[in-house]
């Protein structure tokens, strides 16, 4: 009989066991379900923001923009951009009212980007067009405004998708909506290309050149190498503890690579790069933590400006910055004459604690700079000017070089002007007179983005 019992008290403890297994893992496998269904509606949304910002910044490059050739690309971006955006929301678990609602803007922007382009090649924007596209920006921006809220919301954990749902689905028995579904119906899309960082200089995303023309001089050695990169690099009474080469660099720019080790940990090293040519310094990188900040930005950028001339590097103009993690990166142009020359980009970081040199990158630098042969401009700076926007109202200028696609570069007028609190760059060719290039500015906590 006690036999009996023990099996059966074996045979229950083995199913309860078995049971909660059973449980445990049915569990993990419905949060995982969860958590990948989230992360698809966290994408779609993210998609969706980031490609509705894209709306509001092009429609204001348009009415910005003063030249009638850059009409098209700019309107093809708005159409491909609306119709994006409108794809990711229709993926994310809203009421009916609400996707049509935002779809019915996207469709107003698509469809008027649309029939934009199919004007006839060249054909001025009619006042007409002007205040459509005015409106449509004001009302983009104020459904942008909502955007951002719910984006806020989110990232503070007050709801999340799967509750958006479930919500849903109860809500659409009951004929109501939701607290969150409410909110939404605030929504509307805007769209803006994922802005790049013009610290980096509004063109350093240009091609590179077949040959590194800053490259020049004799070739170097190995040791030769580690003494060029121990006189270059800002060590701040930092102590060496130990130096080695550690191969060497192909590519369009051929390089010996340097380490120096300034402490016991393996984070504390610094890694340099030496052209076996002339005995460039390629880039030099401290990854040292900065945990306060103790000097200003304007302090550290010139402290940026005599490092690079104590190395002997001149005629550099500081053009954008961006601070993040206490490190203030500063990028500086070429200056040849009164022409600023955006292709020949270096790149300094400095510590805002006690001002170190952290960083130096002169890659674009190396691949791009020459003695130019500028053309004569046959267009004055006072002529240049009447060929932007009346409505912007310009606040600086100057020659530029800018780079275009093909590896060519060109002469132009760069203009920032301001239009209703919105900053933008203009440049206008010195040769034809055309609008090159538009660029709308937006200053966040770390730098200036170009748009």
């Amino acid at each position: 009989m006690r036999n009996r019992y023990t099996t059966a008290i074996i045979a229950l403890a083995v199913f309860w066991g078995l049971t909660a297994f059973w449980g445990v893992t049915q569990v993990q496998a419905k949060r995982k379900a969860e958590t990948a269904l989230e992360n698809k509606y966290n994408r779609a949304f993210y998609e969706s923001l980031q490609r509705s910002k894209n709306v509001e910044a092009l429609l204001s490059k348009g009415l910005a923009s003063g030249s009638t050739n850059n009409m098209d690309t700019l309107f093809s971006d708005l159409w491909s951009n609306a119709n994006a955006a409108q794809e990711n929301l229709h993926q994310l678990p809203l009421s009916h009212n609400v996707v049509s609602r935002t779809s019915k803007f996207l469709s107003q922007v698509g469809d008027y980007s649309y029939s934009i382009t199919k004007q006839d090649q060249g054909k001025k924007l009619t006042e007409r067009d002007r205040k459509t596209m005015r409106e449509l920006y004001e009302k983009a921006g104020s459904l942008n405004k909502e955007m951002m809220a719910v984006e806020r919301q989110a990232a503070a954990g007050r709801f999340h998708w799967g509750e958006v749902k479930q919500g849903l689905r109860s809500n659409l028995t009951k004929g109501s909506s939701s607290a969150v579904d409410n909110t939404f119906r605030r929504v509307d899309s805007q769209l803006q290309e994922i802005p790049v960082l013009i610290y980096d200089g509004p063109f350093s995303d240009h091609l590179e050149r077949a040959k590194p023309l800053g490259v020049i001089g004799k070739g170097i050695t190995a040791d030769q190498a580690q003494k060029i990169a121990r006189r270059f690099i800002d060590f701040k009474n930092a102590k060496i503890t130990e130096t080695k080469s550690t191969g060497a660099v192909r590519g369009k720019i051929p390089a010996f690579s340097v380490e120096f080790h300034t402490g016991k940990n393996d984070g504390d090293v610094i890694s340099a790069n030496v052209t076996k040519k002339g005995g460039h310094m390629v880039y030099y990188i401290n990854p040292r933590s900065v945990a306060s900040i103790k000097i200003s930005d304007s302090k550290a950028s010139t402290l940026a400006e005599d490092f690079l001339q104590s190395r002997g590097i001149k005629d550099m103009v500081p053009t954008y910055t961006m601070r993040m993690r206490n490190i203030l990166t500063i990028s500086f142009a070429y200056k040849q004459g009164d022409v600023v020359i955006y292709p020949d980009l270096i790149k300094v970081q400095v510590a805002l604690d006690n001002g170190q040199i952290l960083g130096y990158d002169a890659l674009g630098f190396l691949m791009s700079h020459h003695k130019r042969d500028l053309p004569q401009p046959r267009l004055t700076m006072d002529e240049a000017r009447q060929k932007i926007n009346p409505e912007l109202k310009v606040v600086a200028e100057r020659m530029a070089v800018i780079p275009t696609t093909g590896k060519h570069e060109l002469l132009t007028y760069e203009f920032k002007a301001e239009m209703k609190g919105d900053t933008f760059l203009v440049y206008i060719s010195a040769l034809t007179g055309e609008e090159e290039h538009i660029f709308k500015l937006l200053k966040t906590p770390t730098g200036t983005l170009a748009l």
